[in-house]
């Protein structure tokens, strides 16, 4: 059910190549309210920001020539874990409660 949510939602986005810098803007953001109010939100809304987290990960990773898509979100926290990961590899670092900051290669 997730990888199809999640699927839809990349269906809908805007068409066109967006900078890698903006896709960087947009995981911040989706990543800051994912962190936000964990535990006191509705169900749904965790949901809707998981997928909105994702979908900015997935984009971002394409971006970079990353291997991934929704299909690969069978386990979210692993796939989410591994492109996390990769990115960090990519010099991009995403900790746990800052900002990612850009890392010099």
């Amino acid at each position: 059910m997730y990888v199809d949510l999640l699927t839809q939602a990349l269906g809908t986005c805007e068409e066109g190549r967006r900078s890698d810098d903006l896709l960087l803007a947009d995981l911040v953001e989706s990543r800051a309210r994912l962190r936000a109010g964990s535990g006191t939100i509705p169900v749904h809304e965790a949901l809707a920001r998981e997928v909105s987290y994702d979908g900015a990960l997935i984009r971002l990773c394409r971006s970079l020539d990353l291997q991934t898509g929704p299909g690969c979100f069978s386990d979210p926290a692993g796939e989410r874990a591994r492109l996390e990961r990769a990115l960090s590899e990519h010099g991009i670092s995403l900790p746990p409660e800052a900002a990612p900051q850009l890392q010099p290669a």
